[in-house]
Protein backbone atom coordinates (compact mmCIF):
# COMPACT_ATOMS: atom_id res chain seq x y z
CA UNK A 1 0.00 0.00 0.00
CA UNK A 2 3.06 2.54 1.04
CA UNK A 3 4.82 1.53 -2.57
CA UNK A 4 0.57 2.49 -4.44
CA UNK A 5 0.77 5.67 -2.56
CA UNK A 6 4.07 6.68 -3.16
CA UNK A 7 3.55 5.86 -6.90
CA UNK A 8 0.32 8.14 -6.85
CA UNK A 9 2.32 10.78 -4.99
CA UNK A 10 4.87 10.55 -7.69
CA UNK A 11 2.22 11.03 -10.50
CA UNK A 12 0.72 13.86 -8.46
CA UNK A 13 3.92 16.01 -8.04
CA UNK A 14 4.47 15.63 -11.89
CA UNK A 15 1.14 17.00 -12.50
CA UNK A 16 1.29 19.53 -10.12
CA UNK A 17 4.71 21.30 -11.08
CA UNK A 18 5.80 20.07 -14.69
CA UNK A 19 6.89 22.42 -16.90
CA UNK A 20 3.75 22.86 -19.41
CA UNK A 21 1.31 25.56 -20.13
CA UNK A 22 -1.85 24.78 -17.92
CA UNK A 23 -5.33 26.26 -19.56
CA UNK A 24 -6.49 27.18 -16.27
CA UNK A 25 -6.11 30.92 -17.02
CA UNK A 26 -7.61 33.20 -13.78
CA UNK A 27 -7.61 30.44 -10.53
CA UNK A 28 -9.66 31.33 -7.79
CA UNK A 29 -7.51 32.28 -5.06
CA UNK A 30 -7.64 35.22 -1.86
CA UNK A 31 -5.82 36.21 0.68
CA UNK A 32 -7.43 35.88 4.22
CA UNK A 33 -6.29 38.47 7.09
CA UNK A 34 -7.16 39.25 10.76
CA UNK A 35 -5.55 40.63 13.74
CA UNK A 36 -2.12 40.49 11.45
CA UNK A 37 -2.14 36.50 10.53
CA UNK A 38 -2.63 35.53 6.76
CA UNK A 39 -4.10 32.58 4.95
CA UNK A 40 -4.75 31.99 1.16
CA UNK A 41 -8.37 30.52 0.58
CA UNK A 42 -7.73 28.45 -3.01
CA UNK A 43 -11.00 27.54 -4.78
CA UNK A 44 -10.54 23.77 -6.05
CA UNK A 45 -12.38 21.48 -8.19
CA UNK A 46 -13.16 17.69 -7.11
CA UNK A 47 -12.68 16.43 -10.65
CA UNK A 48 -10.16 17.86 -12.95
CA UNK A 49 -8.54 17.77 -16.53
CA UNK A 50 -4.44 16.89 -17.14
CA UNK A 51 -4.59 20.45 -18.91
CA UNK A 52 -5.15 22.08 -15.42
CA UNK A 53 -1.80 21.29 -14.36
CA UNK A 54 1.10 22.81 -13.60
CA UNK A 55 -0.94 25.57 -11.50
CA UNK A 56 -0.11 28.87 -12.06
CA UNK A 57 3.23 29.68 -10.29
CA UNK A 58 1.36 32.14 -8.00
CA UNK A 59 -0.82 29.86 -6.29
CA UNK A 60 2.42 27.22 -7.03
CA UNK A 61 4.44 29.77 -4.56
CA UNK A 62 1.76 30.31 -1.83
CA UNK A 63 1.31 26.40 -1.68
CA UNK A 64 5.59 25.99 -1.48
CA UNK A 65 5.39 28.32 1.51
CA UNK A 66 2.72 27.30 3.50
CA UNK A 67 3.42 25.09 6.41
CA UNK A 68 0.14 23.75 6.64
CA UNK A 69 -2.39 22.44 4.28
CA UNK A 70 -6.04 22.43 4.92
CA UNK A 71 -8.69 20.24 2.65
CA UNK A 72 -12.69 19.77 2.83
CA UNK A 73 -11.90 15.94 3.61
CA UNK A 74 -8.29 14.06 3.12
CA UNK A 75 -9.57 10.99 1.10
CA UNK A 76 -6.68 9.19 1.80
CA UNK A 77 -6.81 8.69 5.30
CA UNK A 78 -8.25 5.42 6.27
CA UNK A 79 -10.07 6.68 9.34
CA UNK A 80 -11.91 9.33 7.34
CA UNK A 81 -12.83 6.56 5.16
CA UNK A 82 -14.30 4.38 7.77
CA UNK A 83 -16.00 6.73 9.24
CA UNK A 84 -17.95 7.34 6.57
CA UNK A 85 -18.39 4.34 5.36
CA UNK A 86 -20.17 3.60 9.13
CA UNK A 87 -22.15 6.48 8.58
CA UNK A 88 -23.48 5.17 4.60
CA UNK A 89 -24.15 1.19 6.20
CA UNK A 90 -27.78 0.11 6.40
CA UNK A 91 -29.04 -3.42 6.64
CA UNK A 92 -31.88 -2.55 4.02
CA UNK A 93 -31.40 -3.70 0.53
CA UNK A 94 -31.50 -1.19 -2.49
CA UNK A 95 -35.07 -2.10 -3.13
CA UNK A 96 -36.82 -1.56 -0.22
CA UNK A 97 -35.00 2.16 0.08
CA UNK A 98 -36.23 3.30 -3.30
CA UNK A 99 -40.13 3.68 -4.79
CA UNK A 100 -40.88 0.90 -7.04
CA UNK A 101 -41.11 3.07 -10.14
CA UNK A 102 -37.95 5.02 -9.15
CA UNK A 103 -36.15 1.16 -8.38
CA UNK A 104 -37.46 0.17 -12.18
CA UNK A 105 -35.31 3.04 -13.47
CA UNK A 106 -32.58 2.42 -11.89
CA UNK A 107 -32.24 -0.85 -12.52
CA UNK A 108 -32.78 0.04 -16.19
CA UNK A 109 -30.23 2.67 -16.10
CA UNK A 110 -27.27 -0.29 -14.62
CA UNK A 111 -28.47 -3.16 -16.93
CA UNK A 112 -27.58 -0.30 -19.37
CA UNK A 113 -24.49 0.42 -18.05
CA UNK A 114 -23.31 -2.57 -16.54
CA UNK A 115 -23.96 -2.33 -13.20
CA UNK A 116 -24.02 -4.98 -10.72
CA UNK A 117 -27.19 -3.55 -8.46
CA UNK A 118 -26.46 -5.79 -5.78
CA UNK A 119 -23.32 -4.93 -4.85
CA UNK A 120 -24.61 -1.54 -3.28
CA UNK A 121 -27.15 -2.93 -1.09
CA UNK A 122 -26.27 -2.56 2.15
CA UNK A 123 -25.20 1.44 1.62
CA UNK A 124 -27.76 4.20 2.59
CA UNK A 125 -29.12 5.85 -0.42
CA UNK A 126 -27.17 8.83 -0.57
CA UNK A 127 -23.95 7.04 -0.57
CA UNK A 128 -25.44 5.15 -3.57
CA UNK A 129 -26.20 8.16 -5.05
CA UNK A 130 -22.57 9.42 -4.93
CA UNK A 131 -21.36 6.09 -6.15
CA UNK A 132 -23.49 6.20 -9.07
CA UNK A 133 -22.70 9.88 -9.69
CA UNK A 134 -18.96 9.22 -9.79
CA UNK A 135 -19.20 6.26 -11.98
CA UNK A 136 -21.12 8.16 -14.39
CA UNK A 137 -19.10 10.82 -14.51
CA UNK A 138 -15.94 8.38 -14.87
CA UNK A 139 -17.92 6.70 -17.69
CA UNK A 140 -18.13 10.43 -19.56
CA UNK A 141 -14.39 10.66 -19.35
CA UNK A 142 -13.55 12.59 -16.15
CA UNK A 143 -10.94 11.64 -14.13
CA UNK A 144 -11.05 12.20 -10.14
CA UNK A 145 -7.30 11.16 -10.01
CA UNK A 146 -6.50 14.80 -11.63
CA UNK A 147 -9.40 16.10 -9.26
CA UNK A 148 -7.65 19.72 -7.75
CA UNK A 149 -8.22 18.74 -3.98
CA UNK A 150 -7.03 15.55 -4.37
CA UNK A 151 -3.66 16.54 -5.98
CA UNK A 152 -2.71 19.27 -3.38
CA UNK A 153 -3.07 16.75 -0.72
CA UNK A 154 -0.94 14.01 -2.75
CA UNK A 155 1.80 16.85 -3.33
CA UNK A 156 1.12 18.54 0.41
CA UNK A 157 2.45 14.52 1.75
CA UNK A 158 5.14 14.31 -1.05
CA UNK A 159 6.65 17.68 0.09
CA UNK A 160 5.96 16.59 3.92
CA UNK A 161 3.78 19.05 4.42
CA UNK A 162 1.45 18.49 7.70
CA UNK A 163 -2.43 17.94 6.27
CA UNK A 164 -5.14 18.64 8.58
CA UNK A 165 -9.08 18.17 7.62
CA UNK A 166 -11.81 21.27 7.42
CA UNK A 167 -14.05 19.27 8.11
CA UNK A 168 -13.22 15.71 7.71
CA UNK A 169 -15.82 12.93 7.93
CA UNK A 170 -18.17 15.78 9.17
CA UNK A 171 -18.74 16.15 5.40
CA UNK A 172 -20.06 12.64 5.13
CA UNK A 173 -22.58 13.27 7.95
CA UNK A 174 -23.80 16.69 6.12
CA UNK A 175 -24.38 14.05 2.98
CA UNK A 176 -26.05 11.53 5.61
CA UNK A 177 -28.48 14.34 6.76
CA UNK A 178 -30.43 13.60 3.58
CA UNK A 179 -33.87 11.39 4.39
CA UNK A 180 -35.89 9.12 2.75
CA UNK A 181 -37.69 11.88 0.76
CA UNK A 182 -34.49 13.92 -0.23
CA UNK A 183 -32.76 11.00 -0.68
CA UNK A 184 -34.91 9.32 -3.28
CA UNK A 185 -35.58 13.12 -4.62
CA UNK A 186 -31.71 13.10 -5.33
CA UNK A 187 -31.98 9.13 -7.39
CA UNK A 188 -34.56 11.00 -9.52
CA UNK A 189 -32.32 14.23 -10.36
CA UNK A 190 -29.38 11.89 -11.13
CA UNK A 191 -31.56 9.55 -13.36
CA UNK A 192 -33.21 12.55 -15.27
CA UNK A 193 -29.75 14.38 -15.32
CA UNK A 194 -28.54 10.82 -17.26
CA UNK A 195 -31.70 10.68 -19.78
CA UNK A 196 -31.46 13.65 -20.36
CA UNK A 197 -28.08 14.31 -21.14
CA UNK A 198 -27.58 16.99 -18.66
CA UNK A 199 -24.49 15.47 -16.80
CA UNK A 200 -22.34 15.57 -19.49
CA UNK A 201 -23.38 19.00 -20.30
CA UNK A 202 -22.93 19.84 -16.59
CA UNK A 203 -19.60 18.72 -15.93
CA UNK A 204 -18.19 20.05 -18.85
CA UNK A 205 -19.60 23.35 -18.77
CA UNK A 206 -18.36 23.39 -14.69
CA UNK A 207 -14.92 22.31 -16.07
CA UNK A 208 -15.17 25.30 -18.69
CA UNK A 209 -15.86 27.57 -16.30
CA UNK A 210 -13.19 27.08 -13.51
CA UNK A 211 -10.88 27.69 -16.37
CA UNK A 212 -11.50 30.88 -17.13
CA UNK A 213 -12.47 31.56 -13.22
CA UNK A 214 -16.20 32.79 -13.82
CA UNK A 215 -17.57 31.94 -10.36
CA UNK A 216 -20.98 33.17 -11.28
CA UNK A 217 -21.36 30.51 -14.03
CA UNK A 218 -20.16 27.83 -11.65
CA UNK A 219 -23.11 29.09 -8.52
CA UNK A 220 -25.44 29.05 -11.70
CA UNK A 221 -24.69 25.28 -12.83
CA UNK A 222 -24.81 24.29 -8.85
CA UNK A 223 -28.15 25.93 -8.30
CA UNK A 224 -29.74 24.76 -11.60
CA UNK A 225 -28.30 21.11 -10.23
CA UNK A 226 -30.65 21.12 -7.52
CA UNK A 227 -33.81 22.51 -9.24
CA UNK A 228 -36.45 24.59 -8.07
CA UNK A 229 -38.31 22.12 -5.92
CA UNK A 230 -38.85 22.81 -2.16
CA UNK A 231 -36.78 19.90 -1.51
CA UNK A 232 -33.85 20.31 -3.86
CA UNK A 233 -33.57 23.79 -2.33
CA UNK A 234 -33.21 22.59 1.05
CA UNK A 235 -30.73 19.43 -0.40
CA UNK A 236 -28.52 22.52 -1.71
CA UNK A 237 -29.01 24.19 1.37
CA UNK A 238 -27.67 21.57 3.89
CA UNK A 239 -24.96 20.63 1.12
CA UNK A 240 -23.66 23.97 0.79
CA UNK A 241 -24.65 26.82 2.82
CA UNK A 242 -25.15 24.90 6.22
CA UNK A 243 -22.13 24.14 6.28
CA UNK A 244 -20.54 27.17 6.01
CA UNK A 245 -20.19 28.47 9.52
CA UNK A 246 -18.44 25.46 10.65
CA UNK A 247 -15.96 25.90 8.17
CA UNK A 248 -15.67 29.90 8.71
CA UNK A 249 -15.10 28.51 12.20
CA UNK A 250 -12.45 26.21 11.51
CA UNK A 251 -10.57 28.66 9.20
CA UNK A 252 -10.58 31.49 11.61
CA UNK A 253 -8.98 29.13 14.02
CA UNK A 254 -6.20 28.78 11.36
CA UNK A 255 -5.72 32.38 11.50
CA UNK A 256 -5.11 32.57 15.33
CA UNK A 257 -2.31 30.19 14.64
CA UNK A 258 1.68 31.16 13.92
CA UNK A 259 2.08 28.67 10.83
CA UNK A 260 1.03 29.80 7.10
CA UNK A 261 -2.30 27.77 5.74
CA UNK A 262 -2.72 26.43 2.51
CA UNK A 263 -6.90 25.97 2.53
CA UNK A 264 -8.34 24.81 -0.36
CA UNK A 265 -12.18 24.32 -0.40
CA UNK A 266 -14.72 23.67 -3.17
CA UNK A 267 -15.05 26.39 -5.40
CA UNK A 268 -18.75 26.24 -5.28
CA UNK A 269 -19.02 27.05 -1.70
CA UNK A 270 -17.61 30.52 -2.84
CA UNK A 271 -20.34 31.80 -4.83
CA UNK A 272 -23.62 32.06 -4.44
CA UNK A 273 -26.22 34.26 -2.85
CA UNK A 274 -24.94 32.09 0.19
CA UNK A 275 -21.10 31.53 0.25
CA UNK A 276 -18.23 30.90 2.49
CA UNK A 277 -16.65 34.05 1.70
CA UNK A 278 -19.36 35.32 3.40
CA UNK A 279 -19.44 33.51 6.57
CA UNK A 280 -15.74 34.67 6.93
CA UNK A 281 -16.19 38.24 6.45
CA UNK A 282 -18.54 37.69 9.51
CA UNK A 283 -16.48 36.26 11.61
CA UNK A 284 -14.25 39.65 11.16
CA UNK A 285 -11.84 38.14 8.34
CA UNK A 286 -10.37 40.29 5.77
CA UNK A 287 -11.25 38.45 2.22
CA UNK A 288 -8.64 39.62 -0.70
CA UNK A 289 -9.21 38.40 -3.84
CA UNK A 290 -5.41 37.35 -5.56
CA UNK A 291 -4.78 38.36 -9.28
CA UNK A 292 -1.65 38.14 -11.09
CA UNK A 293 -2.72 37.61 -14.98
CA UNK A 294 0.71 38.50 -15.50
CA UNK A 295 2.40 35.71 -14.06
CA UNK A 296 -0.51 32.60 -15.12
CA UNK A 297 1.57 31.23 -18.25
CA UNK A 298 5.26 31.28 -16.49
CA UNK A 299 6.47 27.08 -15.85
CA UNK A 300 6.73 26.18 -12.53
CA UNK A 301 9.95 24.29 -10.51
CA UNK A 302 9.81 20.56 -11.42
CA UNK A 303 9.76 18.80 -8.42
CA UNK A 304 13.01 17.22 -7.64
CA UNK A 305 13.57 13.38 -8.32
CA UNK A 306 14.92 12.54 -5.34
CA UNK A 307 12.20 13.57 -3.17
CA UNK A 308 9.41 11.68 -5.31
CA UNK A 309 11.90 8.45 -4.45
CA UNK A 310 11.06 8.80 -0.57
CA UNK A 311 7.56 10.36 -0.63
CA UNK A 312 5.11 8.52 1.80
CA UNK A 313 1.85 8.93 3.10
CA UNK A 314 2.50 9.56 7.14
CA UNK A 315 0.70 7.52 9.49
CA UNK A 316 -2.45 8.29 10.88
Amino acid sequence: MKRLFTLLTLTAAIAFAQNATAQVKKPFLWELSKNGKTATLFGSLHVGKPDFYPVPTFVRSRFDAADVIAVEVDVTRDDTRVACNRLAATNEKLDKLLPEEEMQQLSRYAKASGLDLKKLDGRKLWMVNLILTVTELTQLGVDFEDGIDLVITREAYFQKKRVVEVEGPKQCTSLAGADGPEAVAGMNRFLTAVRENKMERRINDMIAAYRIGDGEAIAKITVDEFGDSPIGKRSRQRIFDDRHGSMAETIDGYLAKNEKHFVAIGVAHMHGPTNLLQALEKRGIKVTPLIADSVLQAPATTAPPAAAKSAEQPKK
